[in-house]
């Protein structure tokens, strides 16, 4: 048997992401073909890659090895893709999507960064909640898109750039029990998130779930600018990412709430449109990756790397 550049994604992905479940997500492929294409690859390199635990999986000693070639090989399959594409790399129109927490963080660096090395570049900005981004990907009506949802197109790449550290965020002066912050407490107290389909939107929904909670009082709003307006206000609480609350945290005027269960951590991609992508598309990315890493806006990169997290 030889080893096919799809067992090595799906495998390189479930290692990267840390479970089938998620690489199942990230690829856009269900979750037994996964499963299939990395026993598949086990059989043909006669190696265990994975112990597996319920939902979860963890590299062997010959996985670990094993990721790191599979990354180098998926690299040059991508190199050998844009062979043969020519032309400037950054001249023209670049449509660029971003979603509002990346705006209010990194996207004016971003942007003076890109126009200072590229001048001849002229970047279209969307901004909207990344389901809505995914959609414009899957229509060819943007070109990369800065976001944390996943499950592109088939012609759709999500490049994993790293994890944000979410939070349920109150006023320092909103009145809420101490102790550990439940969704039956907050249950009781008026809620506010994204409509769905969206990140913060599923966070919440699925928070709440966890204790069989349904039914809880939950605005819907489609600006992070006017949810934070609203936290601040005491009109609601909500589950907020913590890169766009530094300055509020720091004041004292806002507080994280000690949740229970805690809040994940959230993947964040770099989506672009396979097919087109050539060397101006890498060197968005990675512009954008930099600056990102500068703003703090994350708190653990794809290799596993933990970065400071933020303390007010």
């Amino acid at each position: 048997m030889r080893t096919t550049l799809r067992q090595l994604e799906a495998f390189f992905w479930t290692a990267k992401l840390g479970s089938i479940h998620a690489a199942a997500e990230h690829l856009n492929f269900s979750q037994p073909a996964i499963s299939s294409r990395i026993k598949e690859l086990e059989a043909a390199l006669n190696l265990r890659l994975f112990t597996r635990e319920k939902q979860r999986v963890q590299l062997t000693h010959d996985g670990r090895h094993a990721v790191t070639l599979a990354e180098r090989a998926l690299g040059a399959a991508h190199d050998f893709e844009r062979m043969g594409r020519t032309g400037p790399p950054l001249e023209g129109v670049l449509r660029l999507g971003s979603d509002e927490s990346t705006a209010m963080v990194a996207l004016s660096e971003i942007l003076q960064q890109l126009k200072r090395r590229h001048p001849r570049l002229v970047v279209e900005i969307t901004m909207d909640v990344g389901s809505v981004l995914q959609e414009k990907l899957r229509r060819r009506q943007i070109d990369i898109a800065l976001h944390t949802y996943s499950g592109s197109a088939a012609h759709v790449t999500d490049q994993l750039l790293g994890w944000v550290d979410f939070a349920w965020i109150a006023s320092a002066e909103m009145p809420i029990p101490d102790g550990p912050f439940t969704p039956r407490i907050a249950s009781r107290l008026p809620l506010v998130t994204n409509s769905p389909p969206s990140t913060l939107n599923s966070i919440v929904h699925r928070w709440l779930r966890s204790a069989n909670i349904e039914g809880a009082s939950i605005n819907s709003c489609n600006s992070l600018s006017l949810m934070l307006r609203l936290v601040r206000e005491r009109h609601a609480i909500a589950v907020l990412p913590l890169p766009v609350l530094r300055e509020h945290l720091a004041s004292g005027e806002l507080r994280c709430l000690p949740a229970s269960p805690a809040i994940a951590n959230v993947a964040y991609y770099a989506s672009y449109v396979a097919d087109e992508a050539d060397q101006g598309t890498a060197i968005v990315m990675e512009t954008a990756r930099s600056v990102l890493i500068e703003k703090r806006f994350f708190v653990k990169l794809p290799d596993g790397e933990l970065l400071p997290a933020f303390e007010p």
